[in-house]
């Protein structure tokens, strides 16, 4: 994938949760721990240079219990691009948007599916310190529900095509996170080979526990789910990953 060391990362003393991603600005926000990514970072730097998947399961333990701030914080870190998937697949499932950016995808229909998603995605993005992430993960989402589709029918999008598409956008967001929030521990080997085997199992690991506990919140009548009860679904998905990941510490 090649995105790990292009970014810095947040220092120990950064928010928890900024105030634009919050989605529960009127709850107090717990405070963070002294070097709350040192954990993470080491095991995760481990994982990097040996290869080892429990190395990469406690990473993620730390993550979750420590860097995040626990499930009821990251919740709240990710309330941007949860409100971001619910205006996803509101318009999936109802065929238009609503609002300054309003789509409609019968609009879309007979152009190249890469440039439908990239309208999509540019209808609905954040204007917040969230925006690249929403864009890069729609645009990989879609991409990957689509694939094989070379121009864009509405009539194509399939219920299985939508549940698809939300898992694979909320996996996108966390890895980004995670990957964000890493620093350099990517750079414990001088093997690129080795950054892309880490990155790819975080990946996997990532897009396997998200539809573990989200699909099955999405198997019946998804096109009477509101927007509201998606956010909802997202959420209770987000606080159930975190769960499991603790115990990994």
């Amino acid at each position: 994938m090649g995105t790990s060391q292009s970014s810095p990362g947040p220092g120990g003393k950064s928010p928890l949760v900024p105030p634009w991603a919050d989605d529960s600005p009127e709850e107090a926000v717990s405070d963070a721990e002294n070097r709350r990514y040192a954990s993470y970072r080491g095991a995760l730097g481990k994982a990097v240079s040996n290869g080892s998947t429990s190395d990469l399961k406690k990473a993620v333990g730390h993550y979750a219990k420590t860097s995040s701030g626990g499930s009821a914080s990251a919740v709240r870190r990710l309330g941007s691009t949860t409100r971001a998937g619910s205006q996803l697949f509101g318009l999936l499932t109802s065929g238009n948007s609503t609002g300054a950016s309003a789509i409609d995808l019968d609009s879309l229909n007979g152009l190249p599916a890469d440039i439908a998603i990239s309208k999509i995605t540019q209808s609905l993005i954040p204007e917040d310190g969230d925006s690249e992430k929403v864009r890069s993960a729609m645009n990989q989402a879609l991409s990957e529900a689509l694939e094989g589709i070379e121009i864009f029918d509405s009539q194509s999008i399939t219920d299985e095509i939508i549940v698809n598409t939300m898992i694979n956008y909320l996996s996108e967001i966390i890895f980004s996170q995670m990957i964000m929030d890493s620093r350099n521990a990517f750079n414990k080997t001088e093997s690129p080979t080795q950054v892309i085997y880490t990155e790819n199992a975080l990946h996997e690991l990532i897009n396997v526990i998200v539809d573990q506990h989200m699909a099955d919140r999405l198997s019946d009548s998804i096109r009477s789910i509101t927007q509201d009860q998606f956010k909802e679904i997202q959420r209770q998905t987000i606080i159930d990953v975190w769960t499991e990941w603790e115990s990994y510490v």
